[in-house]
C-alpha cells in the first residue's frame, strides 16, 4: 500500500489492493488515456487470470480525506512478464487503455441528408456506445455527408474537414474527450472546480514555458481526480507566478517511495 492513499483496481477477475507501480496517463491531445500497474505475482497465478480485453478498473484516494477520488477504466491492451534486472522482478505489468478506444474501434457507415453537423457528430459518437456531453461545434446544414466503413475517430475528423473547407470553421483547437458527462467534442474545458497547486502546500516541481509555443510542467503530490481538460490553478511564489490553466496533459505516478501528479500546460491544441 503506498503510504497515504488506498488504491482498488479490478483487473479481469482479481481485485488489487497492493501495487507497487499504478501510472494513470490522460493527454488532450492523444485522446486516449492509459494505466500501467503491476502486480506480484510470484507463483504465476495472476498471469494464468488475465487476458487481453478484460476489464480493468483503478481506483485511488487519500484515507480519511473525504475529499477526491479518481477512477479510471478501460480493458487490458498487454500483459508483460518481468525482464532481467527489473526492480520488481516477481511482477507482471498490465497495461491497458481507456474506454476512448471505442473511438477507434467502432465502424460507422452512414449517410446523411440535410442534417446539421452536430446532429451528425453526436449520432457518431453516440454509436460507440457511450454517453455523449458537450458538442460544441457550428450548426452549418450539411447537403449530403457520406462515412464508409470507417472507424468514429475518423469520422469525426472527416466532419472536421468538411467544416473547414466547405464553411471556413477553424476547429483546430476543439479536442474529443471522455469527461464525466461522457465524449465531447469541444475547445472548452472539462467541467469541475480548479485544483489548487502551490508552493509550501503540494507544489514539488515547476518548469514554466519559455515561450507562448511551449508547454510547462508542474509536479505535484497526487492529485485524485484530476484529468486533462480541468483547470489548475499554480501558485508559485518562489518564481512569484500565479496562473490558471487547462492541464493539456495529466500524469499520476504512484510507487512505493513516493507518488505524484505531473501536469502539463501552456500550448492550446485539439486532438490529434
Amino acid at each position: 500500500m503506498i503510504e497515504g492513499l488506498n488504491i482498488r483496481c479490478n483487473v479481469g477477475p482479481l481485485e488489487v489492493v497492493r501495487t507497487p507501480h499504478l501510472e494513470l496517463d490522460y493527454k488532450r491531445r492523444a485522446v486516449l488515456s492509459r494505466a500501467v500497474i503491476q502486480i506480484p505475482d510470484p507463483k504465476g497465478k495472476a498471469r494464468a487470470a488475465l487476458e487481453v480485453g478484460q476489464r480493468l478498473i483503478a481506483r485511488f484516494w487519500y484515507r480519511g480525506s473525504g475529499g477526491f477520488r479518481h477512477e479510471w477504466q478501460g480493458t487490458i491492451e498487454a500483459i508483460d512478464q518481468p525482464g532481467q534486472n527489473e526492480e520488481n522482478p516477481d511482477a507482471i505489468t498490465v497495461r491497458g487503455v481507456g474506454l476512448e478506444k471505442a473511438l477507434a474501434t467502432t465502424m460507422v457507415t452512414e449517410s446523411f441528408y440535410q442534417e446539421t453537423a452536430q446532429a451528425v457528430a453526436r449520432r457518431l459518437l453516440a454509436s460507440t456506445g457511450l454517453p455523449v456531453g458537450a458538442v460544441d461545434i457550428p450548426g452549418d446544414m450539411l447537403p449530403h455527408q457520406i462515412f464508409s466503413r470507417v472507424s468514429v475517430a475518423r469520422a469525426i475528423k472527416q466532419l472536421e474537414n468538411t467544416l473547414a473547407r466547405s464553411f471556413g470553421h477553424d476547429l483546430s483547437c476543439h479536442a474529443v474527450w471522455l469527461g464525466a458527462n461522457g465524449l465531447n467534442w469541444s475547445p472548452e474545458d472539462e467541467p469541475g472546480p480548479a485544483y489548487v497547486i502551490e508552493t509550501a502546500q503540494n507544489l514539488i516541481d515547476h518548469t514554466p514555458p519559455t515561450s507562448p509555443g511551449e508547454m510547462g510542467a508542474v509536479v505535484s503530490v497526487a492529485l485524485p481526480g484530476l484529468t486533462d481538460g480541468r483547470l489548475v490553478r499554480i501558485r508559485d511564489k518562489r518564481r512569484g507566478i500565479v496562473i490558471l490553466e487547462r492541464a493539456e496533459g495529466v500524469n499520476h505516478l504512484l510507487q512505493a517511495a513516493s507518488n505524484k501528479t505531473t501536469v502539463l500546460y501552456g500550448k492550446k491544441a485539439g486532438w490529434g
